[in-house]
Order: structure tokens, then sequence, then C-alpha cells
């Protein structure tokens, strides 16, 4: 009981002490009676922060798929802070160049089974890929583009995605009989 009420008084004490560091008092000249006078923020000051002109995003369904393996690569579209439906969206896949990692080598197996995809209402694709025999830690990167009302997008910040890398599966130990 005595800790609610210390809590109580407490939460009391931080209210007033809160209220006076928005609020101060003054005295009007020649009333000689004091009043309170409330100082407001500055006036471009928001609450929240304005979203992006346009967000997308793209992730896989698994970032360490085996070399033989299914992912689902998705993408979704946001223009301001509201999910577009109807939008066109191209994925291309690349592999770094191990030579020269600033080249892009165009992956042949999964560009092959990928077409453009429309938005869903809620601003989502989905693009599903089977491969077989990537090569083991080799990252697979995307670019992504989005048409939308005769206007096109892509990814803000940089064009390429990093959407996962294939391992090869590690053998599992068996017992042995006897031992």
């Amino acid at each position: 009981m005595k800790q609610r009420i210390v809590l109580l008084v407490l939460a009391a004490a931080l209210v007033v002490f809160v209220s006076a560091c928005t609020a101060s008092l003054v005295n009007t000249p020649g009333s000689g009676e004091p009043t309170i006078a409330l100082h407001t923020p500055a006036a471009n000051l928001t609450p929240t922060p304005t979203a992006p002109p346009y967000t997308i995003g793209v992730f896989s369904s698994n970032e360490t798929p085996n070399v033989n393996d299914s992912v689902t690569v998705y993408v979704i579209f946001h223009l301001g802070d509201k999910p577009v439906g109807g939008a066109t969206v191209v994925l291309n896949f690349f592999y770094r160049d191990p030579a020269n990692p600033k080249d892009l080598i165009p992956a042949s197996q999964l560009n092959n089974q990928v077409s453009p995809q429309q938005t869903a209402p809620d601003g989502w694709a989905a693009f599903p890929l089977t491969f077989t025999g990537l090569k083991s830690q080799e990252v697979v990167l995307a670019n992504v583009t989005v048409s939308y009302n005769g206007q096109t997008y892509v990814r803000q910040g940089e064009d390429i995605a990093y959407i996962f890398t294939a391992v090869q599966p590690s053998p599992t130990p068996s017992p042995k009989p006897g031992g």
C-alpha cells in the first residue's frame, strides 16, 4: 500500500514537472496579476515522419536454400504509405563475376522461369523458382523494376538486391553398426 502511495506522489510530481516545462508564469503589464503563457512548439514539427514517395521491398522465402531446391521471391510495392495493386513487377537475376565482382552475369536458369507479375491489392507479387545445380556459396542477386500508371520505379538506394545464397547440404553422419 505504501508503495502505491509513493508511486502516486511521484506520478503527480512528474505531471507537475512536465507541465512546468511547457508553461511559464508572466506578469501582464499594469495588472500586477500573474498569468500563464503556454509555449507552442515550432510550426514546422510533424508528429510522424513522412513516407518515402515509393517503396519496393524484395526477399526470398529461404535465404540459404540447397543447390537443388525451390524458393519463392516476394516483392512488395507501395506508393507513399499505401500498397499498390495492379502494378507490373519484373525481376532479373544475376551472379557477381568472380574475376571482376563489379560485373554481373545473368542467371539464365532463374531468369527463364520468371515472367512479369501483377501485384495483388495488398501490393505483393510472388515469383516461384525451382533450380538444380546452382553453384554452392554463389550469391544470387536481382534487379527489380515496377511499372504503374505509365511510371517506372526501381529499388531506391541500390538497383541490385541480395536474394539468396545456395549452399551444398552437409552429409549427415550415420552411426556405425556395433560402435
